[in-house]
């Protein structure tokens, strides 16, 4: 990758250290921690399969060892788009067993983001799966490699054979590898997030900045080994790698795995699978109280349920607290995740469902006007945040140096309200984004997309209302 940082003040990063947000470990020093400490505990559990942390490191480890087979290691990028299965989580973690750069692709990119996510990076290795909801996976990534003029060295595909690829099974039969000569500052993980401009941007991460989340959000949210947690969003998503893959490598905690949304299951779920915490958008909160009510319950046995990714309304949090689920706003976005938040036995009911929470320990938060002078409290203005889980920046330099300044601030596009006791509410964006039940979409990269069709002379993309979802992309052409 031809990728340059942001700035990053070495004083604020001595602070982040001192202060315990950033940690020397790499996530192979992590993922054998689990296993030596916790290794007959459950790591993740997915239809009739369940792995302990033993057997998730192990097969991570093969499946490293076949990486590095290849030639693949430190610095070498891989991509991979699945769904969430058990084997999902051993393909992540052997990208990071290699000491290789991991770059998940949501379910949802079709074959021209896909495409730019491959001239993006020009991965070493793809992964992916066969037939998928009515898609050809494999024919997708041949496309896209072949339209990137890109050749990785090898090719793996999961739960199906295809010609030219390798099966997941022969993958992890390889000799086991975990690479601890990381440079723990260095680009690990690679996610793609909705901008302004056509196409996905690539936000590049640290192994250092990525572990801070859950090493804050762990004492906030009380993450324990005992824990787990339930993830149905997709595992290349935000809220799927915050809960389903940084929670877990840090704390040890189990995760629940299931590929797609369905309020009946995941109540059935949670209540036989021993399911403690959840995380989620306004969408699925709003079907869970439905499906409760459809079933009579009352209540569920969760000690959290970390919220954010849509707005959510104040009387939809405050009756899930109704319901159990001590739930805790929260507000980030790939860039910097988790800016706000709060704690379901930290924080009273009305900083958790009325707010999107406090400023999360070891961020920053500034408001400022179109001049970019700071706002007064309780005056809305632009948020410019900086802190020890941000972003080392874009993959496009022009990117990276739109949205930051020399003192590592971000520029976010969102509108919000800073309130006398600290708490924070995102108002408005000043970006033209579309917020699909969580997943933010780009008013430009669909508008770019219409517009490439022979029949259409003119076209414009905005946000429509949406019963279920929020909002939804409407397109006047």
């Amino acid at each position: 990758m031809d990728f340059a940082a942001a700035p990053a003040p070495r004083d604020l990063l001595a602070d982040y250290r001192r202060n315990g947000y950033h940690l020397d470990a790499s996530f192979p020093a992590l993922m054998s921690r689990n296993r030596q400490e916790l290794g007959d505990l459950t790591a993740v559990i997915e239809g009739d399969v369940t792995l302990t942390w033993r057997q998730l490191v192990d097969e991570a480890a093969n499946f490293g060892g076949f990486l590095h087979a290849h030639g693949i290691g430190p610095g070498d990028v891989v991509v991979w788009q699945l769904p969430n299965w058990w084997e999902s989580l051993v393909v992540a973690y052997g990208i990071w067993a290699a000491g290789a750069v991991s770059s998940p692709v949501v379910p949802i990119y079709r074959e021209f983001e896909l495409a730019n996510v491959i001239r993006a990076v020009h991965p070493k290795v793809v992964v992916t799966t066969g037939e998928y909801r009515g898609r050809d996976h494999v024919a997708m990534f041949e496309s896209a490699c072949a339209a990137g003029a890109v050749r990785p060295v090898a090719k793996i595909v999961l739960r199906a054979e295809a010609p030219g690829w390798t099966s997941f099974p022969e993958a992890v039969r390889a000799r086991p590898h975990l690479e601890h000569a990381v440079y723990v500052d260095a680009p690990a993980l690679v996610g793609w997030t909705s901008g302004t401009t056509s196409g996905a941007k690539g936000v590049v991460h640290s192994t250092r900045g990525f572990v801070s989340i859950p090493v804050r959000s762990a004492r906030w949210q009380g993450w324990t080994w005992s824990e787990r947690t339930y993830m149905p969003a997709p595992i290349a998503h935000a809220t799927g790698l915050l809960s389903a893959i940084a929670n877990p490598i840090y704390s040890g905690c189990s995760v629940v795995l299931r590929d797609g949304w369905n309020a009946e299951r995941a109540i059935e779920d949670i209540t036989t699978l021993g399911v403690t915490m959840t995380a989620g958008a306004a969408v699925f909160m709003r079907e869970t109280l439905d499906a409760m009510a459809a079933r009579g319950l009352s209540t569920l046995p969760l000690h959290g349920y970390p919220c954010g990714g849509s707005t959510i309304p104040d009387e939809l949090a405050e009756a899930c607290d109704d319901a159990g689920m001590h739930p805790a706003r929260s507000w980030g976005m790939t860039e910097c995740p988790s800016v706000t938040s709060s704690g379901p036995m930290l924080h009273p009911r009305e900083i958790r469902c009325g707010t999107d929470g406090l400023i999360s320990p070891g961020c920053e938060l500034r408001l400022v006007d179109d001049a970019g002078a700071e706002v007064p409290v309780g005056s809305v203005g632009e948020a410019l945040v900086r802190g020890p889980q941000r972003t080392l920046g874009y993959l496009d330099r022009s990117h990276t140096a739109e949205a930051f300044d020399e003192e590592g601030w971000f520029r976010t596009g969102d509108l919000g309200v800073l309130a006398p006791d600290g708490s924070f509410q995102m108002t408005g964006r000043v970006k033209e984004i579309i917020n699909r039940g969580g997943e933010k979409l780009s008013s430009r990269e669909i508008e770019d997309a219409l517009a490439r069709h022979g029949s259409v002379r003119e076209v414009a993309v905005v946000a429509a209302p949406h019963e279920r979802l929020g909002e939804q992309p409407a397109a006047f052409v």
